[in-house]
């Protein structure tokens, strides 16, 4: 993964010429947030799995035929394994 520093001096670098004002102010914004960003981050890694189970059972109730014998959720097994491909 690239960094907001490494992209936007690679673009002006391709463009020939020095980082602008305006670019610095686009890397010093994104410093500046990065608190807000890992906060929202951790927040959701704390409830990846309630959002899990949220979206599995989503799935499986509005696609009821997945319940069916050899469908995806025809075991508890492969209902499990569901989840955690989800989570993923």
């Amino acid at each position: 993964m690239k960094s907001v520093v490494t992209t936007v001096v690679t673009a002006a670098d391709a463009a020939g010429r020095f980082p602008s004002q305006n670019d610095l102010e686009a890397v010093q914004g994104n410093i500046q947030r990065a608190a807000a960003r890992l906060e929202a981050a951790e927040k959701l890694a704390a409830g990846l799995d309630n959002v899990t189970r949220e979206a599995g059972d989503a799935c499986f109730n509005k696609y009821a035929y997945l319940r069916q014998p050899g469908e995806a959720g025809d075991s508890q097994v492969k209902v499990d394994k569901c989840y955690r491909d989800l989570g993923h």
